[in-house]
C-alpha cells in the first residue's frame, strides 16, 4: 500500500531534501504540493513529479489521495497548519520546532490524538544509520558507563545574518537555535534515551539590538546523570559536526554525521578493539529524510509511534525555552514539565 504525501511550504529545504526523499522512499506516492503562488506550486510539482498543485491549503486538505502532509511553513504557523490538517484527517510530519510555545505544542498533540492522526517532528538525525547504531551500542551496554556526550551542528554560510522570514523573531522564535541548534540536542536525547533536566547556555543574542542568536553553546544535564554539551552556530566555517560519546569501555564518534546529509563515518574504539563504518549515500541530501519518511509510513500502516513524536517535539520546545532563559539570565535553568 502506497502512502500519499504532500508538502505545504516549498522552500529551499523542501526542494533540497524532502521532495527528493519522498520520491526515493518505498511505499510512497508524491500526491501534491501547496504554495501561495500557483505558478510556483505547478513548477515545483512538475520538477518533482507530484500529481497535483494547489494555492489553497484548505483545498489541498480535501484531497482523498493525500494521507500525510509535511509542513514546512514559518515556525509561528506550524500549530495552525498542523491542527487544520489533523481536523481534515491527515497525518502530519511537522518541521522543527513544532511550535513557538509549549501551549501550542500541547494543543497540536491534543488535537492530533483526538482526530486519531499521527504527529511526527522532522528530527532527521535520528534516522542517520550511524546514530541508530550508536543508540543500539549504548542500549546493549557496549560502551560501559557514559561519562560525557557532545554534539555540534554548525556552518559558516550564513555568517552575514538571517534572511527572509527567519529574520523576524516573532515568526522564527530564535536564530541558530531553531535553525540548527535543536538537532544536536535532540540527537543526544535520542541516543541516551534520557530527558534533559537542566541547561546552562551562552548565546550571542542581543535583545536590545533585536539581534537573534547566531552562536549557542549549551551544557546539559540528563535524567540518567550524564552531562553533555551542544554547539550550534552560523559563524563556524569548516565545522566539525561530530557526535562523541565517551564511555568507560569505549568511545563512539560520529564523524561529520550531525546535520542534513547522510554522510560521514562511525568510529567505535576501546583499548582492545576498533570498528569503522563509512556512509556513502548516492544522494546524501535526501538520505536521512528517505529513512524518516519510510519510518513514518510504517507507523501509519502499523499504528505505531513516530520517531520523533509530538511528545519529543514538545520536550524540545521546553528545552528551547530553558536555553533562552538561561542565556538571558546567566543562570542554570531546570526544565519544567
Amino acid at each position: 500500500m502506497s502512502i500519499g504525501w504532500g508538502i505545504y511550504g516549498i522552500g529551499n529545504h523542501s526542494r533540497r531534501s524532502v521532495a527528493p526523499a519522498i520520491n526515493r522512499a518505498s511505499n510512497t506516492e508524491f500526491v501534491s504540493v501547496c504554495s501561495r503562488s500557483m505558478d510556483r506550486a505547478k513548477a515545483f510539482a512538475a520538477e518533482f513529479k507530484a500529481k497535483k498543485a494547489f494555492d489553497s491549503y484548505e483545498e489541498m486538505l480535501k484531497d482523498p489521495e493525500l494521507d500525510v502532509i509535511y509542513i514546512s511553513t514559518p515556525n509561528n504557523l506550524h500549530a495552525e497548519h498542523t491542527i487544520q490538517a489533523a481536523r481534515a484527517g491527515k497525518h502530519v510530519l511537522c518541521e522543527k520546532p513544532m511550535a513557538l510555545t509549549v501551549a501550542d505544542s500541547e494543543r497540536m498533540i491534543e488535537v492530533c490524538a483526538k482526530e486519531a492522526v499521527k504527529l511526527g517532528i522532522n528530527f532527521q538525525n535520528r534516522h542517520h544509520p550511524a546514530h541508530v547504531e550508536a543508540r543500539r551500542l549504548i542500549e546493549a551496554g557496549k560502551i560501559g558507563q557514559i561519562t560525557l556526550v557532545t554534539a555540534q551542528y554548525s556552518h559558516g554560510r550564513m555568517a552575514s545574518g538571517h534572511t527572509n522570514w527567519r529574520s523576524v523573531p516573532e515568526m522564527v522564535g530564535a536564530g541558530a537555535l531553531t535553525g540548527t541548534g535543536l538537532h544536536p540536542i535532540d540527537l543526544l536525547r535520542f541516543i541516551l534515551g534520557s530527558e534533559i533536566t537542566e541547561v546552562r547556555a551562552f548565546t550571542d543574542e542581543d535583545l536590545a539590538a533585536k539581534k537573534m542568536d547566531e552562536m549557542a553553546i549549551i551544557t546539559l544535564e540528563f535524567a540518567n546523570g550524564v552531562h553533555g554539551m551542544s554547539i550550534s552556530g552560523l559563524k563556524v566555517p569548516r565545522a566539525y559536526n561530530h557526535l562523541v560519546v565517551y564511555g568507560t569501555d569505549a568511545r563512539i564518534t560520529g564523524v561529520q554525521t550531525v546535520g542534513m546529509p547522510l554522510q560521514g563515518e562511525l568510529l567505535v574504539d576501546s583499548d582492545t578493539w576498533t570498528t569503522r563504518t563509512v556512509y556513502n549515500d548516492p544522494h546524501p541530501m535526501s538520505g536521512t529524510y528517505m529513512y524518516l519518511i519510510e519510518a513514518f509510513n510504517k507507523c501509519v500502516l502499523e499504528n505505531g509511534d513516530p520517531n520523533a513524536s509530538g511528545q519529543d517535539g514538545l520536550e524540545m520546545v521546553r528545552v528551547l525555552d530553558a536555553i533562552l532563559e538561561s542565556s538571558r539570565s546567566g543562570k542554570v535553568v531546570k526544565i519544567n514539565r
